[in-house]
């Protein structure tokens, strides 16, 4: 009332002053609130008034928002509903969490418990709008007790774009080009590695793969220091041993908000490597091979990040499907060395261990002709000589450029061996072959005349004997090769029963879907038998 009557005698027109006394002309003061003395902001905040403090919150650019013991959300002003993208109208009583990336409200929950404990840190997480469209944010918070209640206070502004989609998420860029240009695996992992801590919030990223044995090793990294590569090797890791090992093996992605403390209790050497780099959470994405987990991508999160963002993860889900594309790669690359390694032993046992073996017993030949005094024995053996070094030459140099023989047809191929065999090496062989052989896939011919020639040469070298036979028929859907001879056998069993002649064979056999079988026993001869089966 006090208030009310100084007012109305301000607004009242006063009687005429005397001219000499221009006091009255002047208007009385407006009362004021005390300040205080001393300039505590609390006490300033107070003496302000609330009327005060709601207009500061209710205008601040900054999102400001008060949330309850059961998540709901308590009290959200305008720019922080601008973010959110709802009025606060629609969401009192609702819980907060719903508005946050799901991958990232356990995160949100356990952190309650440290601002519990007087966490005051900064915290970046991700805000889900009803349209879809993802806010980042960078928020700090309390707790405090108002009477009975529970509340929690808490200031946020957005750090990336209001209206941002999975279509604006990094994309890998030199890894991928590097693929596509068959770089290094090394070379890829490593781009791979450093595109995942520059296009995220990372403060570092290993790759890790397995080596042969199924231990794990680190391929490529970016942001660690000198030595972790070493570091793992001596940990001697498996995925299953990595924090989360179980799910990661099953094909998981994982979120780890205590990474560190889980990679502290699974590799504690591999932990103290690392323990330099501000990191708390970790996020591991599987890496494939062969249909197999055989590593992951393993990122270290500061402790500002609850959380990645969505477009994080799906840029580093690209970066991992490049990284198993380029070990899946690398293996591929393995297994054609290899394989190429396996031909060409079997080309060089097969044709120039033959041809050696040729031309020494036409050497041999022309020592007993010179011995003896027979001219045609030695000008024969000197023929031979010159057409097998000749035809020697011509397989290495085939072998070296890559260049292979046209594929001869498979009985005249057979008749030419079986015709050597008895004119040159001075060993029968008898040919048989069956009417009406249906035609039979290149790649089979060459294999299957390489075994032919392999089991004859063997006849020649180490049977002794005194005949053999060759013969090619159809039994059923399959196609049968025999290879025969009277000699002296051998126990297949024994320590020599297997050697390198009988290995290329039978992995001849198998290229051609086949598989080959020897039936031999000390003085009762050899039967080789080849089975192919025959296209349709």
């Amino acid at each position: 009332m006090e208030h009310q009557e100084a007012t109305a005698s301000e607004n009242a027109r006063p009687p005429a002053p005397e001219p000499a006394d221009p006091g009255p002309l002047l208007p009385a003061p407006r009362a004021e609130r005390p300040v205080p003395e001393r300039a505590d902001g609390a006490a300033v905040l107070r003496a302000l008034g609330v009327d005060a403090l709601v207009d500061v919150i209710e205008s601040s650019g900054y999102g400001i928002c008060i949330t309850g013991e059961d998540h709901s959300w308590v009290y959200l002003n305008p720019a922080g509903a601008a973010v959110i993208g709802r009025p606060f109208a629609e969401l009192a009583g609702q819980d907060y969490l719903l508005s946050f990336a799901e991958h990232e409200r356990a995160a949100l929950l356990a952190l309650e418990g440290e601002q519990r404990a007087g966490d005051t840190d900064f915290y970046a997480n991700t805000v889900v709008r009803p349209d879809g469209t993802e806010v980042g944010i960078t928020w700090s918070g309390s707790v405090l007790r108002v009477g009975d209640r529970e509340l929690a206070p808490a200031v946020f502004h957005p750090t990336f774009g209001l209206g941002r989609s999975d279509a604006d998420a990094p994309v890998p860029g030199a890894a991928a080009a590097g693929i596509a240009g068959g770089a290094p695996v090394e070379e890829v992992l490593t781009s791979l590695a450093r595109e995942a801590v520059d296009r995220s919030r990372a403060v570092g990223c290993l790759v890790l793969a397995e080596a042969g044995d199924g231990r794990l090793l680190l391929r490529a990294s970016a942001g660690l220091p000198p030595g972790t590569a070493e570091v793992v090797a001596r940990a001697g890791l498996r995925v299953a041993d990595l924090p989360g090992g179980e799910m990661l093996v099953a094909g998981r992605l994982l979120l780890l908000s205590d990474g560190r403390q889980r990679l502290e209790q699974a590799a504690a050497g591999v932990a103290a490597a690392v323990a330099g780099l501000p990191w708390r959470g970790a996020a591991e994405l599987p890496l494939h091979r062969g249909g197999r987990i055989v590593g992951c991508l393993l990122l270290l999160m500061p402790p500002s990040v609850t959380a990645p963002t969505k477009p994080e993860l799906t840029a580093w889900s690209a970066l991992g499907a490049h990284a198993s594309v380029a070990l899946a790669d690398e293996q591929l690359q393995a297994q054609a060395a290899e394989l190429e390694r396996r031909r060409l032993a079997r080309d060089l046992h097969d044709s120039l261990s033959a041809s050696l073996f040729s031309l020494h017993t036409r050497a041999q030949a022309v020592r007993r002709g010179l011995a003896g005094g027979d001219d045609e024995l030695v000008e024969a053996a000197a023929r031979d000589l010159e057409d097998l070094s000749r035809q020697a030459v011509a397989e290495l140099r085939a072998m070296v450029t890559g260049i292979r023989a046209e594929t001869p047809d498979l009985i005249g191929a057979l008749a030419d061996l079986a015709r050597t065999c008895t004119t040159r090496e001075g060993l029968p062989v008898r040919l048989s072959v069956a009417a009406g052989l249906p035609a039979v896939p290149a790649h089979h011919v060459e294999h299957l005349v390489r075994i032919a020639a392999e089991a004859l040469h063997n006849c020649v070298k180490h049977a002794g004997a005194s005949s053999a036979e060759l013969e090619l028929e159809v039994r059923g859907s399959e196609l049968v090769l025999t290879v025969a001879d009277d000699g002296c056998g051998f126990d297949p069993a024994g320590r020599h029963g297997g050697g390198h002649g009988q290995h290329t064979m039978r992995e001849r056999a198998l290229l051609c879907g086949g598989w080959l079988h020897v039936n031999s026993a000390p003085g009762q001869g050899t039967r080789l038998v080849v089975r192919v089966p025959l296209p349709g």
